[in-house]
């Protein structure tokens, strides 16, 4: 005899036999996010909960993430104590930003702080970063460089404003 799981009948559960209201609001109602989720694929097709996503749920997590990490960068460079490990978290924020080409392409303010900064920082000749080393000064204007040439590769589509209220965020 073939195992269930072989067999072309349809697979039953225990979910099966429940009314689906029963299910829904004296079940789900005491299960976490995530069996909750796995409780709904349980379900029959026809009978599973969907919840779409916002239009730009994805987006603004993606730059409300690129945002968090930047800003943490930042923040350890303002409070780096010697010049070395701030030499080096800049370099890590010019590699860090272009990871993140949505903070660039639907934010206009950031997309012009950021361009501003990255040309000022490829002219070599600047009496501010007279103590920099010859390294950094080559790598920080070849990073800029290059974050420079991808504004072309990511033109500016549109603004999305992030909330700030992000302990009641949601997605859906």
């Amino acid at each position: 005899m073939a195992a269930k799981y072989m067999s072309s009948e349809p697979v039953t559960h225990l979910f099966d036999q429940l009314p689906t209201d029963m299910i829904y609001y004296e079940i789900f109602s005491y299960l976490d996010y995530n069996s909750r989720v796995t409780a709904n694929l349980l379900l029959p097709q026809q009978d599973r909960l969907r919840t779409p996503l916002r239009k730009d749920a994805v987006l603004e997590f993606q730059m409300r993430l690129g945002t968090t990490l930047i800003t943490s960068i930042i923040w350890k460079q303002t409070n780096a104590r010697n010049s070395i490990g701030r030499n080096r978290l800049t370099l890590k924020i010019w590699r860090t930003v272009p990871k993140f080409p949505e903070l660039f392409q639907y934010s206009a303010k950031f997309r012009e702080v950021v361009a501003a900064k990255a040309v000022e920082f490829t002219e070599p000749a600047l009496e501010e970063f007279s103590h920099i080393s010859p390294y950094m000064r080559k790598e920080l204007k070849r990073l800029c460089e290059t974050f420079l040439s991808s504004l072309e590769k990511y033109p500016y589509i549109r603004e999305v404003a992030l909330s700030n209220e992000q302990e009641n965020w949601s997605a859906v």
